[in-house]
């Protein structure tokens, strides 16, 4: 009979690791849709976009109601603590839309004056590790500190609001905490500042001496007591006339763990240290940390990988007998992508996709002037090259992208210097869905737990 249970229970587990890979496979697609949309909405007008934002507040809304019933009716510990995270997560995007709708109210009526496009760029979070902080003793000798817990992670930029996988159990025999997750976030502006926060529930009360037991079970008596006066006292009120208050959140509470800022400056191709504000490290509700968490975050601006302008150009290089000789170039083909002016002879030979016939460098270095019915382009040690459009108005759009253009690479920092490979958030099974719970005996792994603090 004993076989036979610990059959079941290893039958148990194994559907439960198939239920988390099926969710995170699903909450992969999902944000992989949402930013695909967002990206979209870029050239939308602002009352289709206020008729977004309130359509998207109705949903959030609706399954805000139906997470919290499903909530009352799970008898499952997993279910239990899913449900509350997706509940505490449809909340804050409520809140955070109706904040961004109320901005774009506000905002009616005042002209917009463009010059130019200013450029947008996809950010990737991935790889977020969190150490933890345990005693030498605890985790060596596997004794002492018994809690267990939940852990998962929200980033968000204004309305852009997504969730880690929820790591479950978090214990003594883990090293730290890896998410497997790949966030993206569509038209980010340079000044972005992602905010990363960390909760975590205690599944596991640790381990008490008789004598706290006691202590325990008095104070729950007391606050049971107290519990029953205060709901009399609710319901005398609720009598004579006044409204009743609202009741708490139901299921599982998470407690916020720290929390964390990255912006344009913490962006590379590594994977890179941060520091994370603890809000309480003194409680026992929550894990021990070390204050610090890693992750990649990439950025690539849009321009590096969409064209900005493209048409026809008249070209002249005034001072190089190799390309003109003072002779203009008539209906040339050109391209302002990446940070570069890449012109081709003509139209067959760019969309036959020919490797251009000139590249010009357009930076934050770079001299744009115009002169009247030409422009000019002007970079240190490459001479100077005239432009000329065959309308007004051709000339105006050319010389605002470039000027923009010129001014994202300075904006942009080191997005507009290193190309970086932005992720999406993958749609396969991600396979480990734990924190690392086995044991290994390297080097690096070894200092890192005979570290004293």
């Amino acid at each position: 009979m004993n076989t036979i249970r610990r059959g079941l229970k290893r039958k148990e587990r194994e559907d439960e690791d198939e239920y988390q890979a099926g969710l995170n496979q699903f909450q992969a697609a999902v944000r992989k849709r949402e930013s695909i949309r967002l990206k979209l909405q870029m050239g939308s007008a602002p009352g289709m976009l206020e008729k977004e934002i309130q359509n998207k507040i109705r949903i959030e809304e609706s399954v805000c109601q139906g997470t919290a019933k499903f909530l009352t009716a799970c008898k499952n510990q997993a279910q239990s603590l899913e449900a509350a995270k997706n509940l505490l997560l449809g909340n804050l995007r409520v809140d955070m839309l109706r904040f961004e709708l109320n901005k774009l109210r506000r905002g009616r009526g005042s002209p917009v004056v463009k010059k130019g496009n200013p450029s947008y760029a996809a950010v990737s979070l991935s790889d977020i590790r969190i150490p933890l902080l345990w005693r030498p003793k605890d985790h060596m000798e596997d004794t002492g500190d018994n809690r267990r817990f939940a852990m998962f992670c929200i980033v968000r930029v204004g309305s852009q609001i997504y969730d880690t996988a929820l790591i479950s159990p978090v214990d003594r025999n883990s090293t730290d905490v890896s998410f497997n997750d790949v966030l993206l976030f569509s038209k980010m502006p340079p000044y972005f500042e992602l905010k990363l926060e960390v909760y975590s529930y205690l599944l596991t009360e640790p381990v008490t001496s008789a004598h706290a037991k006691l202590v325990k079970t008095f104070n729950k008596a007391v606050g049971t007591i107290q519990k029953v006066l205060k709901e009399n006292n609710e319901q005398q009120v609720q009598d004579d006339g006044m409204p009743k208050k609202k009741s708490s959140r139901p299921g599982p509470q998470f407690d916020l763990l720290g929390t964390a800022a990255l912006r344009l400056e913490h962006a590379g191709e590594d994977v890179r240290p941060h520091e994370l504000f603890l809000e309480d490290n003194e409680n026992d509700r929550l894990p021990p940390m070390f204050g610090q968490f890693c992750c990649r975050l990439a950025v690539q601006p849009y321009c590096r990988e969409e064209p900005v302008l493209v048409g026809s150009l008249s070209v002249r290089y005034p001072l190089n007998e190799r390309y003109s000789g003072g002779r203009w170039a008539e209906n040339c083909w050109a391209r302002l992508m990446d940070f570069k002016l890449c012109l081709w002879q003509s139209l067959e030979q760019y969309e036959a996709a020919r490797s251009p016939s000139k590249q010009i460098r357009i930076d934050q270095d770079t001299t744009i002037k115009d002169g009247g019915d030409i422009f000019t382009i002007e970079n240190y040690g490459e001479g100077i090259i005239e432009f000329k459009c065959d309308t007004k108005e051709n000339k105006v759009m050319w010389l605002a992208h470039l000027y923009q253009h010129a001014c994202d690479h300075k904006r942009w920092k080191s997005a507009s210097q290193e190309r970086m490979e932005v992720l999406s958030p993958d749609a396969r099974p991600i396979n480990r869905t734990k924190s690392m719970m086995t044991r290994t005996r390297s080097k690096l792994v070894l200092m890192y737990n005979e570290t004293k603090i």
